[in-house]
């Protein structure tokens, strides 16, 4: 039994999910045996709202370097609202990359990425975020250990994106499952009768037939979600048709690999990236401070 289960707790983890199958196969394995239980919040529990001007935002998270380079983390699984399971939230995503366009502190962004992917819901809007904030101060992207489905589509936004060598980048493209329990209802001598007001309203309902019809309909609400997912990263990334779909195959590439298929464009240590980031701001300071004497 989950501590303090509520109807926006759950809502916020149904629906569909852009993340690495293998990751979210064993995370559910791990909830329900157990092993993996949900952080219990002391006091109230944790604010479900996608009010971006209308809530008090949370504590800013991110760090800024000397220099000015602000570093934003993104780690572990991506949910819209925050979840009890850890990870981040694209809401707060999005307030914390407003704050660091506005603070003076901030010459330029870096999206510290070490993510699976995560919920659909919230992402296209985090991505959307990142391009509008690179408009104003530059961003750029460090995925370190995994930046993949939904964690990569925020990525490939910014303007440079750089991998250590043993990230697990990609895993692009979309997937649902039908699950056709039919056989097994009828075993238990179960028959299922579905009354609705049209074809489609209640399709699917377990116990009953997938039927082609039902296929169709998935095979539809999939690609829809996944022409959002693929424009983005064929626009952010400046990739052909041919280059995007030799990538659009589900398949999780190594850092190396990724930077030859044209997904990140540098394969460097962390500290690497926050120099490369960092030199330009160093030499604007100094230049300022050299026309004020």
């Amino acid at each position: 039994m989950l501590p303090n289960p509520t109807p926006a707790c759950f809502q916020a983890h149904l629906g569909v999910w852009a993340i690495l199958p293998a990751y979210l196969h064993e995370s559910m394995a791990a909830i329900r045996s157990g092993l993996w239980r949900p952080r219990v919040a002391a006091g109230p529990a944790l604010p479900v709202t996608t009010d971006l001007d209308g809530a008090a935002p949370p504590p800013l998270s991110y760090a800024v370097t000397p220099e000015g380079v602000g570093v934003l983390p993104l780690h572990g699984p991506s949910m819209k609202a925050r979840s009890k399971y850890g990870g981040y939230s694209t809401v707060d995503a999005r307030r914390q990359l407003r704050a660091m366009a506005a603070d003076d502190r901030v010459g330029a962004i870096l999206l510290h990425v070490d993510s699976p992917g995560g919920h659909v819901a919230g992402t296209k809007e985090l991505a959307d975020e990142v391009a509008a904030v690179d408009a104003v101060k530059p961003v750029h992207a460090y995925l370190e250990d995994a930046g993949a489905s939904a964690a990569y589509w925020v990525a490939s936004q910014a303007r440079t994106i750089a991998a250590n060598a043993m990230a697990m980048v990609g895993s692009l493209g979309t997937f649902t499952v039908l699950y056709d329990l039919s056989k097994s209802a009828e075993m238990d001598g179960v028959q299922v009768h579905v009354v609705s007001t049209g074809e489609r309203k209640g399709a699917s309902a377990p116990g009953t037939p997938v039927t082609d019809g039902d296929l169709v309909e998935a095979q539809r609400l999939v690609d829809g979600f996944d022409a959002f997912f693929r424009a983005a990263v064929r626009d952010g990334r400046e990739l052909g048709v041919k280059e995007a779909g030799a990538i659009w195959t589900g398949s999780v590439w190594l850092g190396g690999e990724a930077k030859g298929l044209g997904l990140v464009d540098r394969v460097e240590t962390l500290d690497a990236t926050v120099e490369r980031i960092a030199a330009p701001l160093r030499a604007k300071a100094a230049k300022v401070r050299l026309g004020g004497r």
